[in-house]
């Protein structure tokens, strides 16, 4: 309820009709002026208590007057001399300075006693604070990486994987249990592939959205408003410990595990933070940490060619600017494909060369992620929420396609 109400304190700025403040909040709109009304009386209330008060302070005779709603006041006092500094005005006023910040001073000499008066402002300090809070609540999932045992795998021919799970977008509203759908999806094609296919080689992407905001404000990396379920720090910490765990447990199904970083454009900042605590908290001899901050990322695996990246920044000419950018990769393999998300959609472009044995293919992958009200609002719903798990053999490129679909 807290929630709702905080939703509805922000929908005061947007000056709309109530039915479209209820559409995006998800409420009906009785329920919206109901609950508006109650807000506007309890601030009202609020401020009629708080805007000012006045007390006495032992022989000092200190009168605060204090706007709790703009995070500023006053306090005078009596005293037999003048003060001459601003630290000795802090301490006859009895200025709380963790509180409170002395703007500004001013002595009036009344008879044979001086009138002291200060203006105090509250000390903002968000940032700290949460970044306190969150070291003080978190209590991330510790795992030991075990010794792989590949005996059980009926076929010993080595192949790679590759698993990019773009756009969860931790935090977003309406994906309170993403963390729960990631972990069935990993689960459920790691327990399908590794029974027939020897994973000599996994490559695992991290970022391109995984965390829906990148402010404490809750907006993007440019600034963008979102819709969000849970603050910054929540969703960082549920994305971390979804991270941990997944590299954890694919690591135990594969010879060789590859963490590929790609940003995203919701947390370009937050991601890479996250993506390089994982990579400082995790060792192994046998995990390979691809996590530079790069928009565009290769892989080559024998004859495969796996390009990542967010897709956001949409190009006719993929395949000139990947072969201009790693000519040596490029030349050295057949099998070419691009990984990337970004539409929350399933889509594949094949470029094809003249013999049609050496081409290019743009795969769009599909997200985890639940609508928001964004996508609802634009009719972008309909496509399934699923994850996908591609084996590749190391002449012939992808053989198997794996697909899991979260209800």
């Amino acid at each position: 309820m807290n929630y709702i109400k905080q939703r509805i304190i922000e929908s005061l700025k947007w000056k709309k009709h109530p039915r479209i403040c209820a559409e995006k909040l998800n409420i009906t709109e009785k329920q919206y002026i109901k609950l508006k009304k109650e807000v506007l009386q309890e601030r009202k209330s609020e401020k009629k208590k708080a805007n000012f008060f006045e007390k006495a302070a032992g022989k000092a005779q200190l009168v605060e007057s204090i706007n709790l709603e703009k995070g500023e006041g006053t306090i005078s006092g009596t005293f037999d001399h003048e003060p001459k500094s601003a630290d000795e005005i802090i301490s006859l006023l009895k200025i709380d300075t963790s509180k409170w910040k002395l703007s500004q001073y001013w002595n009036k000499q009344m008879g044979d006693h001086w009138r002291v008066s200060a203006l105090v402002s509250q000390v903002k300090h968000p940032e700290e604070k949460l970044f306190k809070e969150l070291l003080e609540s978190w209590s991330p999932k510790s795992y030991k990486v075990p010794k792989v045992n590949l005996s059980k795998i009926k076929n010993d021919n080595p192949h790679c994987g590759v698993m990019s799970l773009q756009d969860i977008h931790f935090g977003k509203q309406g994906n309170e249990t993403i963390d729960k759908d990631f972990e069935d999806t990993v689960i459920n094609l790691i327990s399908r592939a590794v029974p027939v296919h020897y994973i000599e080689t996994m490559y695992f992407v991290v970022g391109g959205d995984l965390i829906n905001m990148d402010t404490f404000e809750g907006s993007t990396t440019g600034g963008t408003a979102l819709d969000n379920c849970m603050t910054a720090t929540e969703a960082y910490m549920q994305a971390f410990d979804a991270m941990h765990w997944a590299i954890n447990y694919i690591k135990q199904h594969c010879k060789n595990l590859v963490i590929v970083y790609v940003p995203g454009n919701h947390d370009r900042l937050s991601s890479y933070h996250l993506v390089h605590a994982l990579s400082k908290s995790i060792t192994s001899e046998e995990i390979t940490w691809d996590i530079k901050y790069e928009e565009r990322k290769v892989q080559v695996w024998n004859n495969n060619f796996n390009a990542f990246e967010h897709g956001d920044k949409r190009s006719k000419n993929n395949p000139l600017i990947y072969a201009s950018e790693y000519p040596k990769q490029w030349g050295n393999t057949i099998n070419r494909t691009l990984f990337k998300g970004h539409i929350h959609t399933d889509r594949k472009v094949e470029y094809m060369t003249s013999n049609e044995t050496a081409g290019f293919i743009e795969k769009t992958l599909p997200s985890l992620g639940k609508t928001d009200y964004y996508h609802y609002s634009n009719k972008f719903v309909g496509n399934r929420r699923s994850g996908k798990l591609e084996i590749q053999h190391p002449l012939m490129g992808n053989i198997c396609e794996l697909t899991y679909q979260a209800l």
